[in-house]
């Protein structure tokens, strides 16, 4: 699977395994060091996710019966 397959609530899972897998002390300093790696990376992919919903969101404001006005937030 690769990083785009992932989505943001795939990425926040992995990113909850690996914090609780550094937390338990139990993976040798060259496994801890690739976990934090892909960390980093995924909370790269996160932020990415949050930046594009965030670029769809829209509010949408009544202006009167029925009619509806889009407005970035």
């Amino acid at each position: 699977m690769t990083k785009k397959d992932l989505s943001l609530e795939k990425v926040i899972a992995r990113l909850d395994v690996i914090v609780r897998q550094l937390e338990s002390g139990e993976a040798d300093l060259e496994a801890s060091i690739k976990l934090f790696e892909e960390g980093m990376r995924l909370t790269t992919d996160a932020q990415q996710h949050l930046q594009r919903i965030e670029e769809r969101i829209k509010v949408l404001v009544e202006t009167g019966p029925n009619q509806y006005e889009e407005q970035n937030p």
